[in-house]
Protein backbone atom coordinates (compact mmCIF):
# COMPACT_ATOMS: atom_id res chain seq x y z
CA UNK A 1 0.00 0.00 0.00
CA UNK A 2 2.88 2.35 0.79
CA UNK A 3 4.34 1.83 -2.69
CA UNK A 4 0.96 2.52 -4.29
CA UNK A 5 0.49 5.69 -2.25
CA UNK A 6 3.97 7.09 -2.77
CA UNK A 7 5.32 5.77 -6.06
CA UNK A 8 2.30 5.85 -8.38
CA UNK A 9 0.48 8.79 -9.95
CA UNK A 10 -2.79 7.26 -8.75
CA UNK A 11 -4.24 3.83 -8.23
CA UNK A 12 -4.00 2.87 -11.90
CA UNK A 13 -3.13 -0.64 -13.04
CA UNK A 14 -1.97 -1.92 -16.42
CA UNK A 15 -3.55 -4.70 -18.49
CA UNK A 16 -1.79 -7.33 -16.38
CA UNK A 17 -3.13 -5.87 -13.13
CA UNK A 18 0.25 -4.46 -12.07
CA UNK A 19 0.37 -0.93 -10.66
CA UNK A 20 1.38 1.85 -13.03
CA UNK A 21 4.35 3.50 -11.39
CA UNK A 22 5.26 7.15 -11.83
CA UNK A 23 8.28 6.97 -14.16
CA UNK A 24 9.00 10.71 -13.76
CA UNK A 25 9.18 10.27 -10.00
CA UNK A 26 11.44 7.22 -10.32
CA UNK A 27 13.61 9.17 -12.77
CA UNK A 28 14.16 11.99 -10.29
CA UNK A 29 15.30 9.44 -7.70
CA UNK A 30 18.43 8.95 -9.82
CA UNK A 31 19.59 12.35 -8.57
CA UNK A 32 19.64 11.03 -5.00
CA UNK A 33 22.96 9.32 -5.65
CA UNK A 34 24.55 12.80 -5.58
CA UNK A 35 23.95 12.87 -1.82
CA UNK A 36 26.80 10.39 -1.58
CA UNK A 37 29.18 13.26 -2.42
CA UNK A 38 28.35 14.69 1.02
CA UNK A 39 28.71 11.40 2.86
CA UNK A 40 30.93 12.80 5.62
CA UNK A 41 28.43 15.57 6.47
CA UNK A 42 25.56 13.11 6.22
CA UNK A 43 27.32 10.67 8.56
CA UNK A 44 27.95 13.41 11.13
CA UNK A 45 24.29 14.48 11.02
CA UNK A 46 23.22 10.85 11.32
CA UNK A 47 25.39 10.23 14.38
CA UNK A 48 24.17 13.46 16.00
CA UNK A 49 20.57 12.42 15.43
CA UNK A 50 21.08 8.83 16.62
CA UNK A 51 22.72 10.20 19.77
CA UNK A 52 19.44 11.91 20.69
CA UNK A 53 17.68 8.54 20.84
CA UNK A 54 20.27 5.83 21.47
CA UNK A 55 22.93 4.78 23.95
CA UNK A 56 26.71 4.88 23.42
CA UNK A 57 26.81 1.33 22.04
CA UNK A 58 24.16 2.08 19.42
CA UNK A 59 25.91 5.31 18.46
CA UNK A 60 29.19 3.47 17.90
CA UNK A 61 27.54 0.63 15.98
CA UNK A 62 25.44 3.01 13.88
CA UNK A 63 28.54 4.98 12.98
CA UNK A 64 30.45 1.89 11.90
CA UNK A 65 27.53 0.72 9.71
CA UNK A 66 26.52 4.11 8.29
CA UNK A 67 28.64 3.95 5.14
CA UNK A 68 27.21 0.67 3.87
CA UNK A 69 23.66 1.50 4.99
CA UNK A 70 23.74 4.90 3.32
CA UNK A 71 25.31 3.66 0.10
CA UNK A 72 22.76 0.86 -0.20
CA UNK A 73 19.84 3.23 0.42
CA UNK A 74 21.12 5.69 -2.18
CA UNK A 75 21.92 2.90 -4.67
CA UNK A 76 18.41 1.48 -4.31
CA UNK A 77 16.81 4.88 -4.86
CA UNK A 78 18.89 5.73 -7.90
CA UNK A 79 18.39 2.32 -9.54
CA UNK A 80 14.59 2.07 -9.31
CA UNK A 81 14.17 3.71 -12.70
CA UNK A 82 15.29 0.42 -14.25
CA UNK A 83 12.47 -2.13 -14.52
CA UNK A 84 14.65 -5.03 -13.34
CA UNK A 85 15.65 -3.22 -10.14
CA UNK A 86 12.08 -2.17 -9.49
CA UNK A 87 10.83 -5.74 -9.86
CA UNK A 88 13.47 -6.94 -7.41
CA UNK A 89 13.02 -4.16 -4.84
CA UNK A 90 12.04 -6.52 -2.04
CA UNK A 91 14.94 -8.89 -2.69
CA UNK A 92 17.34 -5.96 -2.89
CA UNK A 93 16.11 -4.45 0.38
CA UNK A 94 16.38 -7.81 2.10
CA UNK A 95 19.89 -8.56 0.81
CA UNK A 96 21.41 -5.07 0.91
CA UNK A 97 19.87 -3.60 4.06
CA UNK A 98 17.88 -6.00 6.25
CA UNK A 99 20.26 -8.98 6.31
CA UNK A 100 23.39 -6.89 7.03
CA UNK A 101 21.58 -5.18 9.93
CA UNK A 102 20.45 -8.55 11.27
CA UNK A 103 23.96 -10.02 10.90
CA UNK A 104 25.30 -7.05 12.89
CA UNK A 105 22.86 -8.08 15.62
CA UNK A 106 20.89 -4.85 15.75
CA UNK A 107 17.63 -5.16 17.65
CA UNK A 108 14.33 -4.05 16.12
CA UNK A 109 14.35 -1.03 18.43
CA UNK A 110 17.87 -0.07 17.32
CA UNK A 111 16.97 -0.41 13.63
CA UNK A 112 13.89 1.74 14.20
CA UNK A 113 16.05 4.42 15.87
CA UNK A 114 18.52 4.36 12.99
CA UNK A 115 15.75 4.62 10.38
CA UNK A 116 13.99 7.36 12.33
CA UNK A 117 17.28 9.27 12.54
CA UNK A 118 17.97 8.89 8.82
CA UNK A 119 14.44 10.02 7.99
CA UNK A 120 14.65 13.00 10.36
CA UNK A 121 17.71 14.32 8.51
CA UNK A 122 15.82 14.19 5.21
CA UNK A 123 12.53 15.59 6.52
CA UNK A 124 14.25 18.49 8.29
CA UNK A 125 16.32 19.04 5.12
CA UNK A 126 19.59 19.06 7.02
CA UNK A 127 21.33 18.06 3.78
CA UNK A 128 19.94 21.15 2.04
CA UNK A 129 18.38 19.28 -0.86
CA UNK A 130 16.49 21.03 -3.62
CA UNK A 131 12.79 21.22 -2.64
CA UNK A 132 11.53 18.72 -5.23
CA UNK A 133 14.35 16.26 -4.57
CA UNK A 134 13.61 16.49 -0.84
CA UNK A 135 9.93 15.67 -1.45
CA UNK A 136 10.83 12.70 -3.65
CA UNK A 137 13.44 11.42 -1.21
CA UNK A 138 10.92 11.62 1.65
CA UNK A 139 8.38 9.64 -0.39
CA UNK A 140 11.01 7.07 -1.29
CA UNK A 141 12.45 6.72 2.20
CA UNK A 142 9.10 6.51 4.00
CA UNK A 143 8.22 3.57 1.76
CA UNK A 144 11.65 2.00 2.12
CA UNK A 145 11.45 2.37 5.89
CA UNK A 146 8.15 0.46 5.92
CA UNK A 147 9.68 -2.35 3.84
CA UNK A 148 12.78 -2.57 6.05
CA UNK A 149 10.79 -2.60 9.29
CA UNK A 150 8.39 -5.20 7.94
CA UNK A 151 11.19 -7.54 6.85
CA UNK A 152 13.37 -6.97 9.91
CA UNK A 153 10.76 -8.01 12.46
CA UNK A 154 10.17 -11.22 10.51
CA UNK A 155 13.80 -12.37 10.59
Amino acid sequence: LSIMANWTPGFDVDEGGDPVLDRDYLGTLREIKNIQDREKDHRNLFIQTVSKYGDERLIAEAESHFKSLNRNILALASSLFHSKELKEIFISVLERIVEPLALARFSTKQVNIMLKSYEEIVVENQLHLEPMLKVHFIKFFSTLKTIIETFFVRL
